[in-house]
């Protein structure tokens, strides 16, 4: 009997624990794949800027005029999303602050 309960916390564990890690992990592998020149980005650190020169294994990441650093891939966490291009309706309200009905 000790021995199924043993099992079945295994498995619950491998569901709640294990399986959302690994399905994150491979949007964020796919994500840095994709990653383009000229893509506003931040990093892990939470420092913003735009791609100048993506390789491999490393990007250079422009964070003011005449400033650029290079970083591993991997430590882009995001892309930022440029706020005018938010879509809005009549109210002025974005898609996802719903209405107060």
């Amino acid at each position: 009997m000790s021995f199924l309960i043993i099992i079945v916390l295994f498995v619950v564990a491998w569901v709640v624990l294990i399986l959302p890690k690994q399905r994150e992990l491979k949007r964020h592998n796919a994500f840095v794949q994709s990653l383009a020149v000229g893509d506003e980005v931040m990093t892990g650190s939470g420092i913003y800027g735009t791609l100048v020169e993506v390789s491999e294994a490393m990007v250079l990441l422009q964070v003011a005029p005449g400033v650029e650093i290079k970083i591993a891939r991997r430590a882009i966490a995001s892309q930022v999303v440029d706020p005018s291009v938010v879509e809005t309706d009549d109210t002025g309200k974005t898609d996802d602050e719903g209405t107060d009905a």
